[in-house]
């Protein structure tokens, strides 16, 4: 895009009008000539015009547009021409340009082309561009027409004057720019795939090259005393050999004195290591601003590594809102101990970094000084992936440091090389550790020289789950009333096996606030689990940790992105906003909840609560008293049962009834089942056989709470359903009923109560109801004690038949329509069909 600044510069000079209206640019160079100006090769040729003219000092006079050279017979148009002199007669610079999607192969020829016009014109000079970041300038001079390589320059003279031999020089008018976080980020992608060699090498080694490139960069921006030329760049004809050989020098000497962020030189070829010097000699990584450094390095972290170690990058709305959160201050000792690829301590560092120069306006030594001091000796981090430790030292080079203490071990070893990690040093800790895996007492990768017996709670345990014991290590390295933010599965706040953990949690800490997170968070990163924020604070000495207070618990549905990764609304800003002082919108998904008032079972999820009013208000809105589904039911409920191995792979005549056979309307269809055979049905049938007028529940998975119902023309004698779904069974009499039912009336009573809590169930009331019961993470589900807290209001008996069979008649119309439409459809399909029956298909292209 056309560099705003220069476009104003160029209209105040009067040397180009754009008129939007008309699509079209005029340059006025002494006769006026007009081009499309939506045409993105327009746009470049109008960035190098106007740059001739105000950075190179070249008179508009002495430019011209599309001017005409005789090439051998031919009669051709250069796209720029510098004179000489003010007639016009004697070319200088002559520069073509092309569109920013140029391709390798017509960047060549175009470059061919140039020579063609250049030598045919006798100009001294050429330029090629394509913005926004491919520029290659030449001598031409005695130079041969096809030397492309020893003539070389690193820039063009400006206002007729000698070749410089380098073109950035610090602290001069030629010193390095800096640039937008866009402008960086498509700049470090093209670096990254000219060392990807279009595919050919290893995205990760190729990573890995590109940061040595980056970090020999910002060593030569430090170090270079002001008036001497950088390293960092193209000197006037140098070959790609000399480059590449400079700058493999300059990293060897930033290396020297910093050995931990990589293990080897570069290897990279000279051609790819100078290809990379032209597109990054002209940036100021040191002087460009820290968010859009920031805001590159993350964009381009994510395109390398989309789809690949995904697990190891927390999405930046998630930080951003993490670290507001934890509201971080100059004198807290930060730690991250799984750190990945660094995002919660950069933005920590960030976040003090603003706050320094926000106090001390005015006053550089001490910024520096303060800045320098947090970012080595207050931000710690731990990755056990030695790969993603690199990166995350790279981040935070780039971020301006902090580099120096991230430790790359498992946070659950009991010894470390840096002696600032140590337990009960930390301040204020920011994690998104990893969970859904499991941690066995004899796995050293992830132990290291700890034992599962040294945590109190996987104490007498062969294995562990990672976000049980990140629980605990988390608790050991904070200091008394430090604060931890932490990412955590679902599954921890609501999982009946995970109660002691949360017993843990409300033991060690002071609850602040839960945040609960939608599925996809971090599906983008390759997880479906369903996550909350988790933030508190260690008890200090001396504290009754019995004491009751509130607890802030939220939900948010939208993050900044979708699914898909595609940017979206946001609700944590304003959730923020409702935790620091009660004044953001979204009431409606913040509870507060008492710690007095925790459930028997200690939920901590946020869901639970936000719905637990919803349901009362719903209840009490209700006239008949409601009764829980263990009053209701006529026998214990039971989840049912599978073969080993999965009704998939079994056989046998006998049908099985899964989660997919109970359809979205509530009817059982077995087109296509599964079968088991008579062994199976024999042991199982007291505990998983189907029978008329049972109601079917899932019980875990995306469906959880879908109900069908098994109808009086059930005519299989054996069936069974497997463990995925729940079997309740109604009786001829519900809770208040005071009449008594004759032998010969119950079949009559128990249908019309079956009926009535199958259609109680598919209600809103119910349905809300089951999705609070739901607990776990990835695959969530509900557990046989939700019939004791699932409520059903009974209306009285003459009300029940007169409901049910109203509802019954609609959903007779409703199947029948259903059936209607299905036929047409077929109808249809066979008429197009017929149709068609006579075309040859295999003669369509």
């Amino acid at each position: 895009m056309l560099d705003a600044n220069l476009l104003q510069q160029g209209q105040e000079l009067s040397v180009i009008e754009i008129d939007e209206a008309r699509d079209q640019v005029t340059y006025k160079l002494g006769r006026d000539r007009s081009y499309r100006w939506s045409d993105p090769e327009e746009q470049v040729r109008a960035e190098v015009l106007l740059s001739l003219i105000i950075n190179y000092d070249y008179s508009p006079q002495r430019i011209e547009t599309e001017v005409k050279i005789a090439v051998g017979r031919s009669r051709v148009f250069a796209d720029i021409v510098v004179y000489q002199d003010d007639d016009r007669t004697a070319p200088y610079i002559t520069v073509e340009v092309a569109s920013p999607d140029t391709t390798e192969a017509e960047r060549s020829e175009k470059i061919d082309q140039l020579f063609g016009y250049a030598n045919a014109s006798a100009s001294r000079y050429a330029i090629y561009q394509d913005l926004p970041t491919f520029r290659q300038c030449w001598a031409l001079g005695d130079a041969g027409s096809r030397e492309r390589e020893a003539n070389k320059i690193s820039d063009v003279p400006r206002n007729y004057g000698a070749t410089p031999t380098y073109s950035y020089v610090r602290g001069t008018a030629t010193s390095l720019e800096a640039v937008s976080a866009n402008t960086l980020s498509h700049i470090f992608d093209r670096c990254h795939r000219e060392l990807w060699a279009g595919g050919r090498r290893d995205p990760l080694a190729a990573f890995d090259e590109m940061s040595k490139l980056i970090f020999a960069k910002l060593h030569d921006e430090i170090r270079t005393p002001a008036g001497a030329p950088y390293e960092f760049q193209w000197g006037q004809g140098e070959t790609d050999i000399v480059v590449a050989n400079r700058v493999r020098a300059l990293f060897d000497r930033a290396h020297s004195a910093e050995t931990r962020i990589f293990a080897h030189r570069t290897t990279a070829e000279a051609r790819k290591i100078a290809n990379v010097v032209r597109l990054l000699q002209h940036v100021s990584l040191r002087t460009t601003d820290l968010d859009a450094k920031g805001r590159a390095f993350e964009q381009f972290l994510g395109e390398v590594f989309r789809g690949r170690l995904g697990q190891y990058f927390t999405r930046r709305e998630i930080v951003e809102f993490t670290v507001a959160l934890t509201r971080p201050r100059r004198d807290d000792i930060v730690l991250d101990p799984a750190c990945g690829s660094g995002g919660f301590l950069v933005h920590v560092m960030k976040h003090i970094f603003q706050d320094i120069e926000d106090s001390y306006s005015g006053d550089a030594t001490a910024i520096v000084r303060l800045k320098d001091g947090f970012a080595r000796q207050n931000i710690f981090g731990i990755e056990i992936n030695e790969t993603i430790a690199r990166v995350a030292m790279m981040d935070m080079v780039i971020n301006d440091d902090g580099h120096s203490n991230i430790e790359i071990r498992s946070a659950f070893d009991a010894v470390f090389d840096n002696t600032g990690l140590s337990d009960g040093r930390f301040s204020l800790i920011l994690t998104n550790p990893p969970f859904g895996d499991t941690v066995n007492a004899r796995d050293r990768d992830k132990l290291g020289s700890a034992d599962l017996d040294d945590y109190i709670l996987a104490q007498g345990k062969n294995s562990a789950k990672p976000e049980t014991l990140f629980t605990e290590r988390v608790e050991r390295f904070l200091k008394e009333n430090g604060r931890v933010a932490m990412i955590v599965p679902d599954g921890l706040l609501s999982n009946p096996t995970d109660k002691h953990v949360r017993e843990f949690l409300l033991d060690r800490f002071h609850i602040m606030a839960i945040i609960g997170l939608p599925q996809f968070a971090f599906r983008t990163a390759g997880s479906g689990m369903k996550t909350s924020i988790l933030l508190a604070r260690k008890w200090g000495d001396g504290e009754v940790r019995s004491q009751d207070y509130t607890i802030f618990m939220a939900t948010a549905d939208q993050i900044g992105y979708d699914a898909t990764g595609r940017p979206t609304t946001n609700d944590l800003p304003q959730l923020l906003l409702h935790y620091q002082n009660d004044t953001g919108a979204l009431a409606e998904r913040v509870v507060r909840v008492r710690r007095s008032d925790l459930a028997g079972r200690i939920r901590l999820d946020p869901m639970y609560y936000y719905l637990g009013p919803v349901i009362e208000r719903g209840l009490e809105h209700n006239e008949h008293p409601s009764w829980t589904l263990r009053d209701i039911a006529d026998e214990p409920i039971q989840s049912g049962k599978s073969p080993p191995g999965g009704a998939t792979y079994s056989s046998g005549d006998i049908p099985i009834v899964l989660v997919g056979d109970v359809t979205p309307d509530g009817t059982i269809d077995l087109t296509g089942t599964n079968y088991v055979d008579d062994a199976f049905y024999e042991t199982n049938r007291q505990r998983a056989s189907v029978q008329p007028l049972d109601i079917l529940i899932a019980k875990d998975g995306a469906t959880t709470g879908k109900v069908g119902l098994v109808p009086t023309t059930f005519g299989l004698p054996k069936c069974v359903f497997n463990e995925h779904l729940f079997r309740l069974r109604v009786g001829a009499t519900l809770p208040g009923d005071d009449l008594d039912v004759r032998p010969d009336g119950a079949t009559e009573r128990r249908l019309l109560n079956t009926w009535y809590i199958f259609l109680c169930l598919r209600s809103q009331l119910a349905q809300m109801q089951i999705r609070r019961e739901v607990s776990g993470g990835a695959q969530g589900g509900i557990t046989k004690e939700f019939i004791e807290n699932v409520r059903l209001p009974i209306a009285p008996l003459e009300q029940r038949r007169n409901f049910v069979a109203d509802a019954r008649r609609k959903f007779d119309d409703y199947l029948n329509a259903l059936e209607r439409s299905r036929a047409m459809r077929a109808e249809f399909n066979s008429t197009i069909d017929l149709a068609l029956s006579g075309w040859d298909f295999t003669e369509l292209g």
